[in-house]
């Protein structure tokens, strides 16, 4: 990216450390990180102001994320400088850019204009885009700078189909309360969430009779883990003597649970 004003040149490349994630309460604070330098005859303390929007490609139709905002003017120089950007995303944006992803890369394009301040006569400005690839493991590093809960939830679908959207909802109630460290009710509601799963997938019927583990289908051995980790969840809501009556639930567990259930569930979007 590049900006030819008057004599001088304003170059703009993504850093070698992209981006940083804030979390918030429902909305989080992306930071995107820059190099920025100027070649040829540059005014002395010459600044700019940059501003500009962030979208995301080939990820469908909804590719505007936001604004993008600079918190304070950037002085061109020829041996360079830092600059950032931030936007601000939603729960939604996230679990919407997880869903599109698919595990690739992310790639966002960036539109920038830059104008020039200061100036004799108006305010010269200028235009250019330029594209930011994240690869799939910083990106995945990215999340995991939102709360451990937050971070599961990128894993559930958005639905309209009543019993997956209640699935859905569950998750939610779960990742609360994880963050209120009441880790056997969020296993609970794990295991609640599996019930849109076992009905979808015929999980009942699918394992009743089953031939031995090794010639077993694919569908059967699916079938096998929804019906262990419902097994195992059903174990936060009951209190058997004996057996479950003795059940602990770590932080760690309660992670995983909602995160085997939200898996399980997002896998049916993509089932026939």
């Amino acid at each position: 990216m590049a900006f030819q004003f008057d004599g001088y040149l304003l170059s703009i490349k993504p850093a070698r450390h992209a981006l940083t994630l804030i979390p918030g309460w429902g909305v989080h604070r992306l930071t995107l990180f820059f190099e920025a330098a100027g070649t040829g005859d540059i005014p002395e303390g010459q600044a700019h102001q940059l501003s500009g929007e962030l979208w995301v490609n080939d990820m469908g139709s909804s590719g505007w994320l936001g604004p993008l905002a600079q918190r304070w003017p950037m002085e061109a120089h020829p041996e360079g400088r830092n600059i950032s950007f931030d936007v601000v995303l939603t729960d939604a944006q996230i679990l919407g850019l997880e869903k599109a992803r698919k595990g690739r890369e992310l790639e966002l394009r960036v539109d920038l204009t830059a104008v020039q301040l200061g100036a004799i006569a108006g305010w010269p400005a200028r235009t250019d885009q330029l594209t930011v690839r994240i690869s799939h493991e910083e990106w995945a590093k990215t999340l995991v700078q939102l709360d451990a809960g937050a971070f599961v939830d990128v894993l559930v679908p958005i639905t309209e189909v009543e019993n997956r959207a209640t699935a859905a909802r569950r998750l939610r109630e779960a990742k609360s309360l994880i963050g209120a460290g009441r880790f056997e009710e969020a296993v609970g509601k794990a295991r609640l969430a599996l019930d849109a799963v076992r009905e979808a997938c015929d999980t009942v019927n699918v394992v009743r009779n089953l031939p031995p583990a090794q010639q077993r289908s694919q569908e059967q051995r699916w079938g096998m883990l929804i019906q262990s980790a419902y097994q195992l969840f059903s174990g936060a809501q009951h209190d058997d003597s004996g057996t479950t009556e003795h059940f602990t639930w770590s932080r760690a567990d309660a992670v995983a649970a909602v995160a085997t259930a939200a898996g399980l569930l997002a896998r049916l979007e993509d089932l026939p």
